[in-house]
C-alpha cells in the first residue's frame, strides 16, 4: 500500500528505483563506499572533500548540498561495524542531487546546508569492530578525544555549528518497540545534554522532529520503532553535541523480520531524514509537543531472540523427561547460534519462533553451547518434506 502523503509515496518508489544495488550488504567497509564517493564527487553538484583521516591514514569525506543558514550536519558509521545509515545517507545523497523531493521548496539550498560524512570509522569498518583501529570506542570519546576520528567530528561540530545534528547508528537485533511489540526496526532519541535532561528549546525541537519523522515512519512501522532510553552520557558525542546547541537526534537501524542485511531500516532512515529536512524548512514540527515524543514505545531490551523454540522435550534417556523453551542467538557475526535461554520464555519473541512440540532431544541443553545441531534437527522435524 503506498504512503498516504503523496510526497513519501513518490520518494518511496525514486527511492526503489535509484538506490545503490552494491550497498545490499549486512557489512560496509570503505572498498564498498568509495566508488559510490567517487561517482557522486564526479557526476553531482555535491560539494566534497577530505576533511581528514582515519587512525590508520583512510581518508574520511564530507559532502555538502546547499548554502543557506540551516545547517544540518549527519554523520554514520562511529561504529564501524553498523553500516545501515551509511547506505542509506549516500541513497538520500542521490536523490537529493537529481530531484528536488516535492515536500522541499525550490530554493531549499539557499535555506539550507546539508553536510554529510559518510563512514566516521573506516578502520572499524574494515575490522568488523565498533571500535577504532586504537581499540577505542569513538563513541565514548568526546570528553579525551584519544582518536583522531572523534577529533575530527568535533572539529566538523566547532565549525560547522549545526543547527541539527543526525547521529546514525545501527543497534542489536534483539529490541522490541515496546513490552511484546514487534523488533525495533527504528528507534529515536533526543539525547541529554545534562543529567538532569532538562529539555531547552533545541532539544525540545529534537523531540518535535522526532515525533513528526515517527507519524511519517508509522505507515511502513505501525509497530516497529522505538524511543531509546535518555540516560545522560557525558562522554558520549550525542550528548556533547546536544551541549552546543544542536538539536540532536540519534536514529538507530534495528532488525526486521526475514531482512538479514536491514534494508528496511536503511530505506526508512532515507525516509526519516527526508521527514526531518523538510519539517525543519516548513515549521510543521512545530505541531508536535512532548505527549507526541513520550507517545513513542520504549526501546527494550532483550525483548526478542533470534530463534524460540517453544514445547520441545528433551529426553536423555537416563533422567526424567520434561518439556521446556529453548532459546537461540547467532554467536557474533558467525552463523552458529548457541544457546541463550532455558526456561519457560513467555514474554519474550523470537525473530524465528517455531513450535517444538512432538519434538525429542535426547541431550540435555547448556547455556552457552553451540546449538546448530539441535536447531537443524528441531527445522527437519516440524518443516514437512
Amino acid at each position: 500500500m503506498n504512503h498516504p502523503n503523496q510526497t513519501f509515496a513518490e520518494l518511496e518508489q525514486r527511492w526503489q528505483t535509484t538506490h545503490w544495488p552494491n550497498l545490499n550488504k549486512r557489512q560496509l567497509v570503505y572498498a564498498d563506499i568509495r566508488p559510490v564517493l567517487d561517482e557522486l564527487a564526479a557526476t553531482t553538484a555535491l560539494a566534497h572533500k577530505v576533511i581528514g583521516t582515519s587512525y590508520l591514514g583512510t581518508p574520511i569525506r564530507r559532502f555538502t548540498l546547499g548554502q543557506g543558514p540551516l545547517v544540518v550536519l549527519a554523520w554514520t558509521q562511529m561504529h564501524g561495524n553498523e553500516s545501515t545509515a551509511t547506505a542509506a545517507v549516500l541513497d538520500w545523497l542521490k536523490l537529493l542531487s537529481q530531484h528536488c523531493p516535492a515536500d522541499l521548496p525550490d530554493d531549499w539550498q539557499d535555506l539550507m546546508t546539508l553536510h554529510v560524512i559518510p563512514m566516521l570509522n573506516p578502520d572499524g569498518a574494515a575490522a568488523g569492530t565498533r571500535e577504532t583501529a586504537q581499540g577505542i570506542d569513538m563513541n565514548r570519546d568526546a570528553l579525551a578525544q584519544q582518536t583522531p576520528e572523534g577529533r575530527l567530528l568535533w572539529q566538523q561540530v566547532q565549525q560547522l555549528k549545526p543547527t541539527v545534528a543526525f547521529n546514525l547508528h545501527d543497534q542489536n537485533p534483539y529490541y522490541a518497540a515496546g513490552e511484546g511489540g514487534d523488533p525495533a526496526t527504528i528507534a529515536f532519541l533526543a539525547p541529554a545534554y545534562h543529567p538532569d535532561k532538562h529539555v531547552d528549546g533545541p532539544r525540545l525541537r529534537a523531540k518535535q522532529l522526532i515525533a513528526h519523522m515517527r507519524q511519517i515512519l508509522s505507515h511502513w512501522l505501525p509497530q516497529g520503532i522505538g524511543r531509546y532510553d535518555d540516560t545522560y552520557s557525558q562522554r558520549s558525542f550525542g550528548d556533547a553535541i546536544a551541549g552546543t546547541g544542536a538539536s540532536t537526534i540519534l536514529i538507530e537501524s534495528g532488525e526486521h523480520r526475514h531482512d538479514p542485511n536491514r534494508q528496511v531500516a536503511r530505506k526508512l532512515n532515507v525516509m526519516a531524514l527526508q521527514a526531518g529536512l523538510s519539517a525543519l524548512l516548513s515549521g510543521v514540527y512545530q505541531d508536535y509537543g512532548l505527549a507526541d515524543y513520550y507517545a513513542i514505545p520504549d526501546n527494550v531490551s532483550d525483548g526478542f531472540v533470534d530463534v524460540k523454540m517453544t514445547n520441545l522435550t528433551i529426553d536423555d534417556g537416563e533422567h526424567p523427561s520434561y518439556q521446556v523453551d529453548v532459546c537461540l542467538n547467532r554467536c557474533n557475526a558467525s552463523p552458529s547460534y548457541v544457546i541463550e535461554f532455558v526456561g519457560d520464555s513467555r514474554g519474550q519473541q523470537g525473530l524465528e519462533e517455531i513450535d517444538g512440540s512432538g519434538v525429542k532431544w535426547q541431550q540435555l541443553p547448556q547455556l552457552g553451547a553451540v546449538a546448530d545441531t539441535l536447531l537443524a534437527f528441531v527445522r527437519q522435524q516440524v518443516t514437512p518434506r
